[in-house]
């Protein structure tokens, strides 16, 4: 197999650097490939969020987004969360900021859009609640051309529902190596799949 068809992706950073290096290594030393080993000639050893930086850093104009967008780390996102909030009239001590991004995450861990979680808020107020901070938590990420942790997972996976796009990596990536496959949630998943 070519190196450069195989695709890896581990859960950490730690574990993705230490399988890169020890691939790497395994690569370099081994005399029966008889490869030119470059860069590019070198399996795809990543995290499942690398990875998806990957793809979206490759289509990230399909999104609306620049290549060169933000990532929000936890506090970012909490921040942004609690300004969503307070955005629309609500009690950031009544409405946990921690909590309605935990809502999110959740949802956006199971494959699920904002318009899929206002499909399902009906006369429930509290869910009414967590989709309109949802509305301005997404509105002020794309107003900073930002994405958070979660984003480069969910829209990933969306980008790769595009035949096209999807047939581009299909094409790139023949071999597939998820470490700990059964931790994987259901949008990492719809990447893998």
């Amino acid at each position: 197999v070519a190196p450069h068809e195989i695709l890896a992706i581990t859960f950490t950073n730690k574990a993705g650097k230490e399988l890169k290096e020890r691939v790497h290594k395994l690569i370099e030393n081994d005399p029966e490939l008889n490869l030119p080993i470059s860069h590019s000639g070198l399996p795809f050893v990543s995290t499942f969020h690398s990875l998806g930086v990957h793809i979206l850093k490759e289509n990230a104009q399909k999104l609306g987004y620049t290549r060169h967008f933000t990532i929000y780390d936890r506090a970012d996102s909490l921040s942004t969360i609690k300004e969503a909030i307070k955005s629309l009239g609500l009690d950031p001590d009544q409405y946990e900021p921690g909590k309605m991004l935990h809502m999110i995450s959740w949802e956006k861990g199971e494959g699920k859009t904002l318009a899929d979680y206002q499909s399902r808020t009906g006369n429930n107020y509290f869910a009414q609640a967590v989709a309109g901070v949802w509305l301005a938590y997404e509105t002020a990420l794309k107003k900073e051309n930002a994405l958070d942790f979660d984003d480069l997972l969910l829209l990933s996976a969306k980008l790769l529902q595009n035949e096209e796009i999807r047939r581009v990596y299909s094409n790139k990536w023949k071999y597939v190596h998820i470490d700990e496959y059964q931790d994987t949630n259901k949008v990492q998943y719809q990447i893998i799949e």
